[in-house]
């Protein structure tokens, strides 16, 4: 037998309890023959010597949005820029090289970092007669520029304070989506193309692509076939599954005890191991970096606890309802009144449709209240958090929560001690990588040193699942994935250095020499 591939000298982790270590692996046909003796005497096409570097499972973005990265790539960047006349300098760079009746992107916004929101009148001074884009790091809010609001019909919306001076918050983006969107698929092609290539130079070997088709995560509604594309032509360096928005399915006849769906019955599961469909996700309320987040008291400082996204009743009747088609459920709840709601809607689906498909999730689960973690376990439901928010955005977070909070903030520990399965993710284009989100999941600390609840710290081998194992578990593909064994999936990520060995603060810094995708070896 000839492998395709062998690498040698290497320090691998398994994450298989059967054989947890292994110096040798070998691969054929996008899967994993052996290791060690398994494989020994055996030739290969392609014969890799790591040198005593670490392999570890490739890592599994469970929640990123590579549309929205490809488009930031494509952008003006001005994320770290920290003055705002520094940042119109950039913009209007970028806008001299746009026609006059042409658009200027915006990425890397957050008026955080620049101390307040751009305006409209601003962008105008940059941008001239252009329509310009600022689009939140977070995509729950944007800044636009007066030739965007002037093409708006509805005059009240146009009076609306925050809209008559350029600030669109949550649904009222709509605003410049509708004008903007949608990109050519061929666009959104080369977008994820971009995209995906970065995530996999930061060790990814899979991403679930969360409101595909939807109107926060998505550049086309068909943008499934942007993916598809991309794997017909041989460019799709990543597994994919893509996680389609709820307002992405539409009225459909013939359903068993539900009423919406996509068409031909689409839905969890379907697929193949390199390009599937995964769950359904819900938005219930906003982001905390815009304080839009749905919390059961106000923020600090003020009277505004933030708002769901739609009435209560009504989600969770449209929840119901995709449990009973079917659907994996991935329900974005961030603030803890949003979570309450969340909890209360799996509890009444889960009444309707006792055999459902669990493995429902939560998305991001930004501020979870203590009585909150036993109903979470009660009901079997997941948490995909973002641990490496807590490194860019922690300090801001503290401050908006206050200090009574800030043990809520993305739990780790007492999740997992409740047997709540807690799932990494970075929500990219929002800054992050894996190995940032491990190295913080341990030490819970800010880039300014903040302790932020240290006692949710969790274990680098229980940081380094929710990236892998766990995360495998979450897309359905455990028997397959997540682990390096015989018969498994070949994705593979490999390392400088071993992230379980390394002082903790150097997690995050460990150079990615290279990624095994389906067999495919790539540096």
């Amino acid at each position: 037998m000839r492998l395709d591939l062998l690498i040698t000298n290497a320090s691998i982790r398994t994450l298989d309890p059967a054989r947890p270590t292994a110096t040798t692996i070998g691969i054929w046909q996008g899967r994993i023959v052996g290791l060690d003796e398994d494989v020994a005497g055996l030739d290969a096409a392609e014969i890799v010597d790591l040198h005593g570097a670490t392999v570890l499972p490739g890592f599994i973005d469970a929640h990123t949005h590579l549309q929205l990265v490809g488009q930031s790539l494509q952008a003006v960047d001005i994320g770290g820029i920290t003055e705002v006349d520094r940042a119109l300098e950039a913009i209007a760079a970028r806008a001299a090289e746009v026609p006059e009746d042409g658009w200027v992107t915006i990425s890397g916004y957050d008026q955080r970092v620049l101390g307040r929101d751009l305006t409209a009148l601003e962008l105008d001074r940059a941008v001239g007669p252009r329509r310009a884009w600022a689009r939140h790091v977070s995509s729950h809010s944007s800044v636009v520029s007066t030739a965007v609001l002037d093409r708006i019909d509805d005059l009240a919306l146009r009076a609306h304070p925050d809209v008559a001076v350029g600030l669109l918050e949550e649904g009222h983006q709509d605003v410049v989506r509708g004008q903007r969107l949608p990109y050519a698929i061929d666009d959104v092609v080369e977008a994820v193309a971009l995209a995906a290539d970065q995530a996999r130079a930061e060790g990814v070997t899979m991403c679930i692509e969360a409101g595909a088709g939807g109107w926060i995560g998505s550049l086309n509604p068909l943008d499934l076939e942007a993916f598809r594309r991309l794997q017909e032509q041989g460019r799709l360096p990543l597994r994919m599954q893509i996680m389609p928005s709820k307002d992405a399915l539409h009225a459909v006849r013939g359903g068993d005890g539900f009423t919406r769906g996509l068409s031909l019955g689409l839905r969890t599961g379907m697929g193949a191991d390199m390009l599937g469909i995964g769950p359904l996700k819900f938005v219930l309320d906003g982001g905390m970096m815009v304080r839009t987040a749905h919390l059961s008291e106000p923020y600090e400082g003020s009277d505004d606890p933030g708002a769901l996204t739609e009435d209560a009743d009504v989600l969770m009747a449209d929840m119901a309802d995709a449990v009973a088609g079917g659907w994996q459920l991935a329900v974005h709840a961030i603030g803890d009144a949003a979570l309450d709601v969340a909890l209360d809607g799996f509890e009444r689906a889960f009444a309707a449709t006792p055999h459902h498909r669990g493995r429902h999730r939560i998305e991001h689960g930004g501020l979870i209240r203590d009585d909150q973690v036993p109903r979470l376990a009660a009901l079997g439901i997941a948490v995909a958090g973002q641990a490496c928010f807590l490194w860019d955005s922690g300090d801001d977070f503290a401050g908006q929560v206050g200090e009574h909070r800030v043990p809520w903030l993305y739990r780790g520990r007492s999740l997992l001690d409740a047997g709540v399965p807690l799932i990494g993710s970075t929500d990219r284009p929002l800054p992050g990588t894996p190995l940032r989100a491990i190295q913080t999941a341990v030490e819970r600390r800010s880039s300014t040193g903040r302790p932020l609840a240290p006692h949710e710290g969790l274990t680098v081998a229980e940081a380094v699942a929710t990236v892998t194992t766990t995360a495998a578990w979450a897309a359905g593909m455990e028997d397959r994935l997540g682990i390096l064994a015989p018969g498994f999936l070949a994705d593979l990520v490999l390392l400088e250095a071993d992230p379980f060995l390394v002082e903790t603060s150097e997690i995050a810094d460990i150079p990615v020499l290279g990624t095994v995708v389906d067999g495919r070896f790539t540096s």
